[in-house]
């Protein structure tokens, strides 16, 4: 399952996949005229995605529709294109070794941690609710 998760976490996998889906796009309203208008919305979207992804950039819209606010939903990615700040809550995607400080990690612990579903990640291996306790204090 961590292979999967590394996989949809490569920078130059999701690149490939949104290149693909724009030629595709790009081909069946080529071929297909009853659908050209729906395939230059969808490749619209697809290209803002192409940029933001090619930017290393990426908004929670949950976060967005909830604040309003982009610059809060702004999720922040490390030099491989990795999101860092609780992206993404699936189980076991992160480890404290994908974080430079504890704040960082303990920002994703707290982000994903419910009352179903304690520390998704396990940042927290002695269960005292401070992730990644090993790792430097900082902001």
């Amino acid at each position: 399952m961590k292979d999967v998760a590394d996989w949809r976490q490569s920078k130059k996998s999701r690149l490939i996949i949104i290149i693909g889906l724009l030629i595709l796009v790009g081909v069946i309203a080529f071929f297909f005229e009853k659908t050209r208008m729906w395939m230059l919305g969808i490749g619209a979207v697809l290209l803002i995605a192409l940029g933001l992804e090619a930017t290393n950039t990426d908004v929670d819209l949950g976060k967005l529709l909830e604040t309003g606010s982009l610059q809060e939903s702004m999720i922040q990615r490390d030099e491989n294109g990795k999101a860092l700040y609780g992206a993404t809550c699936e189980e076991n995607v992160y480890n404290c070794s994908n974080f430079k400080t504890q704040s960082e990690a303990q920002e994703v612990y707290d982000t994903c941690t419910s009352a179903e579903n304690r520390d998704r990640h396990g940042l927290d291996r002695d269960g005292n609710g401070v992730a990644c306790q090993s790792l430097p204090t900082g902001n």
